[in-house]
C-alpha cells in the first residue's frame, strides 16, 4: 500500500507543469514581494507541489485571500498565508494558445511534447532514428523555409541544425515528403561524431 501512494505521489510530480510568478502582495500597511511556484496536472493546480515564498519575513500571520496572478499560460487565483507561507487554495483558468501562422513559402515547426505528442495537424519527426523523449521542450514554435526543411526531413536531419537530435513536430502538409523516395547514400544515418 505505501509502495502504491509513493508511485502516485511520483507520477503526480512527473507530470506537473510549473511555473514560477513575482508579484507584490499587500496585507493590511506592509507590501510583501513572494515569488510563486506554481505547479499543475493541465486541469487544476496540484497544491502539494505548489508553494509561495514571501519578503519581509515579519509581520506574521498574514492571510490573503483569492489574490490574482496571470502568466502567459493561465490566469489564476490563489489564497494563501504569510510567514509562514502556505497556499491554501488555488484555482487557475488556461489561456488560449495562439498558434503562429506562417507566410508563404514557410513551414511552422514547434517543440515536441512529453512522448511525441504534437500540437493538432502536426506530426512528430525524429531525426537520426530517434524516439521521443518522456518529456517536453519549451522553446517556441517558429517558421522555417519550407524548402530547407523539406530537404533535412528527406535526409533525416534535424532542420534545427545538424547537432540537433531532439524530435519535433512539424505541419501536417510535411508528412508527405517522409515518404518520398530517396537516392541511395543520401543523408548520415547517425548523429555526426563532432556533435558529441
Amino acid at each position: 500500500m505505501i509502495a502504491f501512494v509513493f508511485l502516485l505521489l511520483a507520477l503526480t510530480s512527473i507530470s506537473a507543469e510549473t511555473e514560477k510568478v513575482k508579484a507584490s502582495v499587500k496585507s493590511g500597511k506592509t507590501k510583501f514581494s513572494c515569488t510563486f511556484t506554481l505547479a499543475n496536472d493541465g486541469t487544476a493546480v496540484v497544491i502539494a507541489d505548489s508553494k509561495v515564498v514571501c519578503t519581509p519575513n515579519k509581520p506574521t500571520k498574514r492571510k490573503v485571500k483569492d489574490f490574482k496572478l496571470s502568466t502567459d499560460v493561465a490566469n489564476y487565483v490563489v489564497s494563501f498565508n504569510i510567514n509562514p507561507e502556505k497556499i491554501t487554495k488555488a484555482t487557475i483558468e488556461f489561456k488560449e494558445k495562439k498558434l503562429i501562422e506562417c507566410a508563404a513559402g514557410f513551414t511552422r515547426v514547434c517543440p515536441s511534447g512529453a512522448s511525441g505528442v504534437c500540437p493538432d495537424g502536426m506530426f512528430n519527426f525524429c531525426p537520426y532514428k530517434g524516439s521521443p523523449a518522456a518529456e517536453a521542450d519549451t522553446w517556441a514554435c517558429s517558421c522555417l523555409q519550407t524548402r530547407m526543411l523539406e530537404l533535412d526531413v528527406q535526409a533525416g536531419l534535424n532542420p534545427l541544425g545538424e547537432c540537433h537530435g531532439e524530435c519535433i513536430c512539424l505541419s501536417g502538409n510535411m508528412e508527405a515528403i517522409k515518404n518520398k523516395q530517396k537516392p541511395t547514400f543520401f543523408g548520415p544515418k547517425e548523429m555526426p561524431s563532432y556533435c558529441n
